[in-house]
């Protein structure tokens, strides 16, 4: 009596099984045809013994198919997780490029509106472009905003070296830490803008507003036209570093405060004209 091989002599010895179940369709068609030859009925061999299996009924027939299907079936959903999880760096690579591709398209855009709204008045969508480049950390040294209506706008840290800002409305703008080294700021409405901490090195202030503005702690480096500004009263300046020489007082005199003028006492003349000076 011939002794049953095992399934796995028969797949050791058999190239053709092999590459059988490495395919993924010859897998699917074995599955079908283990299922069939089950149903059909055939002869084992147990302990030597042959076994002869009466054939399925039609409903038997019919559930052994149903059964090898749901084994295809999950055969299929397994190798479909194991392929999404052995793509996952491919995917997060594609998504790191296209977060990439999308951040350059968006600041192409900024700049363009930013470059066809130069020279013209009114905001012209210039202040979410600024913001939007300056969320991307882009640098805007050089950028032309001459005349342009930026009431309010949010810039802080920004980089805006040798920029041109002539008769830009900057009013309560935030420009907190941004370094305006060498900006042309002549002609500039400044009102209540937060300066704190800028660095104006070489800036030029002249016929600028800085009525109500802060510059505390900011960086007066070497700035010029601060004599021809048109006004400065109530800006504050306390901790101003490097300014230039008699600017303080000058500013102090021009109704300008900081920790000196607010300590000292006042008689009622000195504060109505305090109080009431242009802005």
């Amino acid at each position: 009596m011939t002794e049953r091989r095992s399934l796995r002599e028969i797949l050791r010895v058999s190239p053709f099984l092999q590459d059988m179940i490495r395919s993924r369709r010859s897998l699917a068609v074995l599955g079908m045809l283990v299922g069939l030859s089950l149903s059909a009925g055939s002869a084992w061999a147990v302990q030597g013994v042959p076994v002869v299996m009466a054939p399925l009924s039609f409903s038997q027939w019919l559930q052994n198919v149903a059964n090898v299907m749901k084994v295809i079936e999950l055969g299929a959903f397994l190798f479909s997780a194991y392929q999404f999880w052995a793509g996952r760096r491919e995917r997060k690579a594609a998504d790191v490029v296209n977060a990439q591709r999308a951040v350059i398209d968006r600041n192409y855009q900024a700049w363009q509106v930013i470059n066809s709204a130069q020279g013209k008045g009114g905001s012209g969508g210039r202040v979410e472009a600024l913001r939007e480049l300056l969320r991307n950390g882009v640098s805007l040294a050089g950028i032309n905003l001459d005349g342009a209506w930026l009431e309010g706008v949010e810039l802080p840290r920004a980089t805006l070296l040798r920029s041109s800002l002539q008769r830009a409305n900057l009013a309560r703008a935030n420009l907190a830490g941004a370094n305006l080294e060498g900006a042309d700021l002549r002609g500039a409405d400044l009102v209540a803008a937060n300066l704190t901490g800028a660095y104006l090195k070489g800036a030029n202030l002249a016929e600028a507003r800085l009525s109500a503005a802060t510059l505390d702690g900011a960086d007066l480096t070497e700035v010029v036209g601060w004599r021809e500004l048109r006004a400065i009263s109530h800006t504050s300046i306390d901790e101003i570093r490097r300014a230039p020489a008699g600017f303080a007082a000058w500013a102090r005199d021009q109704g300008a405060v900081d920790a000196r003028t607010r300590a000292e006492p006042e008689d009622d003349t000195d504060n109505y004209s305090r109080q009431f000076r242009a802005i």
